[in-house]
């Protein structure tokens, strides 16, 4: 199991969707340091300039990457569908849950190689453009990481959501499309359906349940909506219910080349 998680690990890694992968997360990172500074040329220094802003505003967009977790899993994936019935010296003894959790396993893996490189990069680069009027902050670092790793468990949901769509599904449009119909879709009609005017009493019940709520909520530690043990509980919730489902369709699936 562990050498097949490190070749898949090893193929994905020299992909080039990979490299598209972190010179997007690159691009962001400058990009909006370039508009803060742009934007605190042409108006002055004023609120929303400062380098502990671009970190503030990071936060609010941690949905962002839980919608591209799907790409993840696909770099993981691999290029084809894995054939139980095809064995190879790694895969010979391997089982279909092993195949399902190794697969999900790298991709795992590559979601927190890039979740230190985009915090490396934002850092780094937020560091570069703000040195000088020295409002990179420690006290914001600390509370972005804080933040940062509550988010984890829900990005590992997202993750293992795209595994579950990927092995359910040997065509990968049908994959993508649920994906996005249950991550973001869904959600969206359920918390507008609890918001003001409508405010209906179930969607609201189950908008509290919602990884995406959980999103909102994480960058305000003051709101008395905000429960981290329930956030993290949920994305080990959520991760554990798709990789059962995913194994188990998995399970009853032919597969034939």
């Amino acid at each position: 199991m562990l050498q097949y998680i490190a070749r898949d690990f090893n193929t994905a890694l020299h992909r080039r969707y990979t490299y598209a992968y972190v010179i997007g997360i690159f691009a962001l990172c400058l990009i909006s340091n370039i508009a803060v500074v742009a934007f605190r040329m042409v108006y002055g220094t004023n609120e929303g300039t400062y380098a502990y802003n671009i970190i503030v505003y990071t936060t609010w967009c941690f949905v962002i990457p839980y919608y591209s977790c799907i790409f993840i899993a696909d770099m993981g994936f691999g290029k084809v569908y894995p054939n139980p019935q095809i064995k190879d010296k790694i895969t010979k003894n391997m089982s279909r849950t092993a195949i399902y959790l190794s697969k999900l396993v790298t991709e795992l893996l590559l979601a927190l190689l890039f979740m230190v490189i985009a915090f490396v990069l934002l850092i780094g680069i937020t560091t570069v453009f703000h040195f000088a009027d020295g409002t990179v902050r420690l006290s914001d670092i600390r509370d972005f990481v804080d933040k940062m790793l509550i988010a984890v468990p829900l990005w590992c949901a997202g993750v293992s959501f795209g595994n579950m769509f990927l092995f359910i599904f040997e065509d990968k449009r049908w994959a993508y499309t649920c994906y996005f119909i249950l991550t973001l879709l869904i959600p969206r009609l359920i918390m507008s359906l609890a918001a003001e005017p409508l405010s209906l009493a179930p969607f609201k019940f189950i908008r509290t349940y919602l990884i995406s709520q959980c999103f909102s909520l994480l960058p305000y530690p003051a709101d008395p909506a905000r429960n981290v043990p329930l956030t993290i509980a949920l994305g080990i919730i959520y991760l554990v219910i798709s990789s059962a489902i995913g194994a188990a369709f998995y399970h009853k699936k032919k597969v034939r080349y």
